[in-house]
C-alpha cells in the first residue's frame, strides 16, 4: 500500500466524520435543491393565479372623449375604474402602488375616429406590478376596440379585409423543446453544479491544510516516511473527490426536484427527463472533473498557506466571487461557446453545459474546452505541489 493511498484513506475517513462536510456535500444538495425548485414553481404559479384573479385598479381619464372605449372597460369585470383623477394624480398613485394602471384619452380622440383618422390612447402602468397583468388587460381591450373600428371601416367601403394585410407572416419555430429548455434552464444549472463543487471542496480543503496546522498534526504527518508529494496528493485527491461528489449529489437533487414538482406541465417534464440522459449527465461530469481538480488545488494552496482555519476561510471567501462571476456571464444574452469563450475557465463549463443540455454542442468548441480545462487542472496541481514543498509556506509565522 503506497503512502499516498494510506494518507488518502486516513484523510477521507476524517473528512467524512466532519458534520459540516456531510451537510454541505449530501444534505443540502439532496434536500435544498428539491425544496427550492418546488418552492419557486409554487410561488410563481401562485403569483400568476393571484394576478389573474385580482381586479386591476385603474384610472380612466377622458371617458367623455371615448364613450365606446370606456364602455368596454366598464363591461370588463377584471377592472375597478376610478374616474375622478387627473393624469398626474393617476401616475403618482401608480408609483405609490395605490393604482395598477391608467388610461388617458385625448379630447381629439372621437373626432379623429369619426373622420377615419388615427387617434392615440396612452396607458400608464408599472411593469413590476402583478406580472404585467394590468398592462396586458388594458392593451387587449384597446386592441379589440381597434379591430372593431377597422373592420367597420372596411365594411363601409365594401372592401376585402385581406386588402389591408398583403403579407401574412406565418411563424415556424424550428427549435425543439429540448433546445429551448436547454438554452433557458441550462443557463442556471451550471451555477448549481459549480456552486456545490466549490463549496463541497472548500470545507475539507480548509480542514486538511489550515485545520491540520491548528491541531498540530501536520508536523507528525511530515515526519512520516511519506514524501511531501505523496502527502499533498493524498490530501488533494480527498478534496477533489468530496467536491465532485457534492456536485454529483446536486445532480441527483435536481432529478428528485424535477420528479417532485407536480406543477410542471407534463410535456415539459417529459423533455426534462429526456435531457437528463446518462450520456448528457456523463458529459457534464466530464466537464466537472478537471474543474474539481482546479478548485481542489486552489483551495489547498490557500489553506496550506494560511496560519489558521479562520484565515483560510477569510481568504477563500473573496475568491468565490471569481468563481461565480464567470458563471453569471453565461446568463447574458449573446454569450455563446466559441473559440474564445471555450478557453476562459469556468465560463467555458457554464456555456458548454448549456449547449450539451440543449443538444447543440459544437465538437470543436467542446474539444477546446476540454484542452483548456485539463491544462488549467495540471498547472494548478503542479503549483499546489510546489507550494506545499516550501518551508515558508508550511511554517509561516
Amino acid at each position: 500500500m503506497t503512502p499516498t493511498w494510506t494518507i488518502f484513506r486516513k484523510e477521507l475517513t476524517d473528512t467524512l466524520r466532519d458534520k459540516r462536510t456531510i451537510i454541505t456535500m449530501v444534505v443540502i444538495p439532496l434536500v435544498a435543491i428539491p425544496l427550492v425548485m418546488s418552492l419557486v414553481v409554487r410561488v410563481a404559479q401562485r403569483q400568476s393565479e393571484q394576478a389573474e384573479a385580482e381586479q386591476s385598479k385603474i384610472a380612466f381619464v377622458g371617458q367623455t372623449y371615448a364613450p365606446d372605449l370606456y364602455g368596454r372597460f366598464q363591461a370588463d369585470s377584471s377592472f375597478a375604474i376610478r374616474e375622478d383623477l387627473t393624469v398626474e394624480e393617476a401616475a403618482q398613485l401608480i408609483r405609490e402602488d395605490s393604482l395598477d394602471g391608467a388610461v388617458e384619452v385625448p379630447a381629439s380622440f372621437q373626432g379623429l375616429i369619426d373622420i377615419d383618422d388615427q387617434a392615440a390612447v396612452t396607458i400608464y402602468f408599472r411593469s413590476s406590478n402583478q406580472l404585467n397583468a394590468t398592462q396586458r388587460r388594458m392593451t387587449d381591450v384597446i386592441e379589440n376596440y381597434d379591430s372593431t373600428i377597422v373592420s367597420q371601416r372596411i365594411r363601409e367601403r365594401d372592401l376585402e379585409e385581406r386588402l389591408f394585410d398583403a403579407v401574412d407572416i406565418v411563424t415556424a419555430d424550428v427549435s425543439s423543446l429540448q433546445e429551448v429548455l436547454g438554452k433557458t434552464v441550462g443557463g442556471f444549472l451550471p451555477y448549481i453544479f459549480v456552486a456545490f463543487l466549490f463549496t463541497g471542496a472548500m470545507y475539507p480543503g480548509i480542514d486538511l491544510g489550515a485545520g491540520e496546522k491548528e491541531r498540530g498534526t501536520l508536523e507528525t504527518l511530515l515526519s512520516s516516511p511519506a514524501t511531501r508529494l505523496q502527502i499533498v496528493l493524498g490530501k488533494f485527491f480527498v478534496v477533489s473527490l468530496v467536491g465532485l461528489a457534492s456536485a454529483l449529489i446536486s445532480i441527483v437533487g435536481l432529478y428528485l426536484g424535477v420528479r417532485g414538482a407536480t406543477e410542471i406541465p407534463p410535456e415539459i417534464n417529459e423533455v426534462l427527463f429526456d435531457i437528463l440522459t446518462p450520456s448528457v449527465v456523463g458529459m457534464i461530469i466530464s466537464l466537472l472533473v478537471p474543474l474539481a481538480v482546479f478548485f481542489a488545488a486552489m483551495i489547498l494552496a490557500v489553506s496550506i498557506h494560511a496560519k489558521s482555519f479562520k484565515e483560510a476561510q477569510s481568504s477563500l471567501t473573496p475568491l468565490s466571487f471569481f468563481v461565480f462571476i464567470p458563471i453569471a456571464l453565461g446568463f447574458l444574452p449573446g454569450v455563446e461557446l466559441n473559440v474564445v469563450t471555450s478557453l476562459i475557465p469556468i465560463l467555458n463549463v457554464s456555456l458548454a453545459t448549456k449547449d450539451v443540455i440543449a443538444g447543440t454542442i459544437d465538437p470543436v468548441n467542446l474539444g477546446l474546452t476540454y484542452v483548456s480545462l485539463f491544462a488549467l487542472a495540471t498547472a494548478s496541481l503542479a503549483f499546489c505541489v510546489a507550494w506545499f514543498k516550501r518551508e515558508d509556506t508550511l511554517f509561516r509565522t
